[in-house]
């Protein structure tokens, strides 16, 4: 898999952090504690979604498309201008 580089500012704080895992053997480098902390976001995204939707009858499987994240989007704005407009009647 190709990799491309990103640069990332950190607190000071958190860059002795990443050292730190570094030193103490638990990662070969810096980049391994970055990719494996964004990975543990990426799963716990999915067991959040697998907590709210798992259990309902045609619920969907796996990942949220890109498709899902719009008609979501859509209707939080939609139930956003619901809202503002009991509001303001």
């Amino acid at each position: 898999m190709k990799t491309q580089a990103l640069n990332v500012n950190l607190t000071a704080e958190l860059r002795r952090y990443v050292k730190e895992q570094v030193r103490a053997g638990r990662y070969q480098n810096e980049n391994e504690v970055v990719r494996d902390a964004i990975r543990q976001m990426q799963q716990r995204e999915i067991e959040q979604f697998e907590r709210l939707f798992g259990d309902y009858p045609g619920a969907p499987q796996g990942e949220p498309t890109a498709e899902d994240h719009e008609a979501i989007k859509a209707a939080i704005n939609r139930h956003r201008d619901e809202k503002g407009a009991r509001q303001t009647a």
